[in-house]
């Protein structure tokens, strides 16, 4: 987990979890009706460092809209504290040659 010089889990990691996770979950709903998903917003407040074991992630939809949908994504260490949580905001757009 922690691969960094420092021993903590570098921030950007955080913000590519939550948007990877939104991405797919996104992509899923949407791509039998010939859509794709793109990052539009990412936003991530850290709250407190992970310095050993793994963090986990959890997606929580906000909004399903037609052209954008909200995820909370809420990153947390193996004793379940909140290390960092982000809000991502994805585009919803026609796949391109449909």
């Amino acid at each position: 987990m922690c691969g960094s010089r420092t021993g903590l889990v570098h921030g950007g990691l955080y913000a590519a979890m939550a948007e990877s996770l939104a991405s797919i979950a996104t992509g899923l709903h949407v791509h039998k009706e010939g859509l794709i998903a793109v990052g539009l917003s990412n936003s991530t407040s850290f709250m407190r460092p992970a310095t050993e074991g793994y963090v986990h992630a959890l997606a929580t939809r906000r909004h399903k809209g037609r052209t954008t949908w909200v995820w909370d994504v809420d990153i947390t260490d193996d004793q379940g504290r909140l290390c960092a949580a982000t809000r991502v905001t994805m585009a919803v757009r026609p796949r391109r040659g449909t």
